[in-house]
């Protein structure tokens, strides 16, 4: 996993876990999780890179780290984009009201035949806040 604080998705058998972790405070649902086994796939991500984890063959796989630096670096064109987040049952901060409210992705574009295209997408960060 990212050192330092990070923000997850996980998919278990029965539900989705949805959240930030900090050094010192790490969440419970997700130690909890990783201790009985039920970890299907997650996405761990700091906003330098996102670690795709995922079961094979009965036991957790981690993938080669994805890397999307930031838009204006001058190596490759980027674009940040930001995805509103609803409330539900993964999601709520109660009264209707969802915990995180966006989802920040970046995505590495290239070229073929005068043709843009995602090459990579890289899950950044939930962020918390009003949407709008």
């Amino acid at each position: 996993m990212p050192k330092g604080s990070f923000s997850f998705i996980v998919h278990l058998f029965d539900r989705l876990l949805v959240g930030i972790s900090h050094p010192g405070q790490e969440d419970g649902r997700l130690l909890q999780a990783l201790e009985r086994d039920e970890v299907l796939e997650g996405h761990f991500f700091d906003g330098s890179m996102e670690i795709y984890v995922s079961r094979v063959n009965g036991e957790l796989t981690a993938y080669e780290p994805i890397v999307v630096k930031e838009p204006g670096n001058g190596e490759y064109d980027v674009i940040e984009r930001s995805y509103e987040l609803e409330e539900a049952p993964y999601n709520t901060a109660g009264k209707g009201k969802p915990k995180y409210n966006r989802l920040v992705v970046r995505e590495r574009i290239a070229y073929e035949d005068d043709l843009a295209y995602v090459k990579y997408a890289m899950l950044c960060r939930l962020e918390r806040g009003d949407v709008g």
